[in-house]
């Protein structure tokens, strides 16, 4: 009788330890919370702090294929600003959070289930003399995946990556356009107010000795009228102008993810923005095939395509039951049993063919949106080449006639200095050139437009090769 309640205590020493040591096991690989709480007071001090002198800014870009100006981060440009805003960027760290949980999910896919085990302990009332009253009893149930759906999954979630990578793509290049827009208005304002102000000074010194003739009596009061009305209209041009660079330089911050102080002292070189590749050089069939291999929305759509492949793969596998194995182990008052379960689920009243139409319609959806897209972007590119054709053309016109108005000014001041002109004709040759000069400079904005909107519709610049971000903080 000795002998038969020591091995039952040992038997229940080591059900015990099978227990603990289950319990162990599945602890040890369990991940631990880290608080993170969100301070907005915090941010803001954090958001006012930011510049373009940043040392992690500037070591961020010195990793990009960037060539830097001498004199940078004080002379910046377009690509070194675009770089800028895409270390500070909202928008990109949300993309690279939905890539973190894209990345998590393939993980997620790639899981095989766990297997799971169930204690059933029993306590026998009338069990007879020098026989343990407990009977200790373990099942284990094993899931078995059948036809291959793991690798289904595993495919679905790593297409579903690639997409979530091209949409970070995407949103970098729609940061870039912000940028290279807000700063295209900037420097085109600051250009047309220094004009303006030529402009003032010119209608000023016209109406001066317009007055002076007038009060000699050598001209009408309407004339006098009208230079007048001419010179306060060109005031009150220049007074909205001064307000316009303001509202320009704000959104130009706006863009860079950056307060409006960050700019100041910072030059900004333009050579990069003015560049306008000619006319002939852009061949439809070319920039339709580029559009259509380089677009970061198509080739998302592509990606989740192949994703919705996977998932009709996945839900056809569906029909095919998971087998699962219940092998368990009970000591039954000093007798040892065994047993093997095996269940399944009977595929009786469906074969998943909800499921399975569901995913197929989801992939005609796809394959839907992905020719709308392409159809859109196609028939887009021919309209866009067109408006940039058309706009070059008016620009060389304007700068034409620009040049053919400083050819005037020439002539009218050597013939002042000769004394064959007078100071008034000087003048009014001075603000005819003024006012063609604001002719081609609103042309050649709207040729460097046309081309931006050109370069929207192919996601990738004319004339230079763009660049992903590198190291792009999350």
């Amino acid at each position: 009788m000795i002998k038969r309640r020591l091995i039952s205590q040992r038997r229940r020493a080591h059900g015990r330890f099978l227990v603990s040591g289950l319990i162990s096991l599945t602890l040890a690989g369990c991940a631990t919370y880290h608080a993170r709480p969100l301070k907005p007071a915090a941010f803001q001090s954090r958001f006012h702090a930011r510049s373009l002198t940043n040392p992690q800014l500037k070591a961020f870009i010195a990793r990009q294929p960037i060539k830097l100006q001498p004199g940078f981060p004080h002379v910046q440009t377009l690509s070194t600003l675009v770089a800028a805003a895409w270390y500070y960027s909202p928008a990109l760290r949300v993309q690279l959070a939905q890539l973190a949980l894209d990345n998590a999910n393939m993980i997620s896919a790639g899981q095989s289930p766990n297997p799971t085990v169930a204690l059933s302990p029993t306590y026998a009332a009338k069990a007879g003399p020098g026989i343990s009253p407990w009977i200790l009893g373990f099942n284990f149930n094993i899931p078995i995946e059948t036809a291959g759906r793991r690798q289904d999954r595993m495919a679905q979630a790593a297409a579903l990556t690639r997409a979530g990578r091209f949409d970070l793509g995407e949103a970098a290049w729609n940061v870039r356009q912000r940028v290279r827009l807000t700063l295209i208005d900037y420097l085109f304002a600051r250009r047309r107010l220094a004009l303006l102000r030529q402009q003032v000074r010119n209608t000023s010194m016209i109406q001066s000795l317009i007055k002076a003739r007038f009060q000699a009596g050598d001209i009408s009061r309407p004339v006098y009228i009208a230079a007048e009305i001419q010179a306060r209209q060109a005031a009150l041009a220049l007074v909205a102008a001064q307000g316009q660079v303001r509202q320009r330089r704000i959104a130009l911050a706006a863009a860079l993810s950056m307060p409006l102080r960050a700019l100041a002292g910072v030059h900004i070189s333009h050579a990069q923005l003015m560049h306008t590749p000619p006319a002939q050089s852009l061949n439809i069939k070319r920039l339709s095939r580029a559009a259509l291999l380089n677009r970061m929305d198509i080739q998302s759509l592509l990606a989740q395509y192949q994703a919705a492949e996977a998932e009709l793969k996945l839900q056809i596998a569906r029909q095919y039951p998971d087998i699962q194995l219940g092998p368990g182990y009970s000591f039954n008052q000093g007798a040892n049993d065994f047993t093997l379960g095996f269940t399944m689920a009977l595929p009786v009243f469906n074969q998943n063919q909800g499921a399975i139409a569901a995913a197929n319609a989801h992939r005609l959806i796809i394959a839907a949106e992905l020719m709308r897209k392409q159809t859109a972007v196609i028939t887009r590119i021919r309209s866009a080449l067109s408006q940039y054709r058309s706009a070059l053309r008016q620009w060389h016109t304007a700068n034409a006639i620009e040049i053919q108005a400083r050819t005037q000014l020439r002539a009218t001041r050597r013939g002042f200095q000769a004394g064959a002109q007078s100071r008034l004709a000087l003048s009014e040759s001075q603000l005819a050139l003024n006012t063609f000069a604001q002719a081609a400079l609103r042309a050649r904005r709207s040729a460097v437009l046309a081309l931006g909107n050109l370069e929207s519709l192919l996601e990738k610049p004319l004339g230079h090769t763009p660049a992903m971000p590198k190291g792009t903080r999350p």
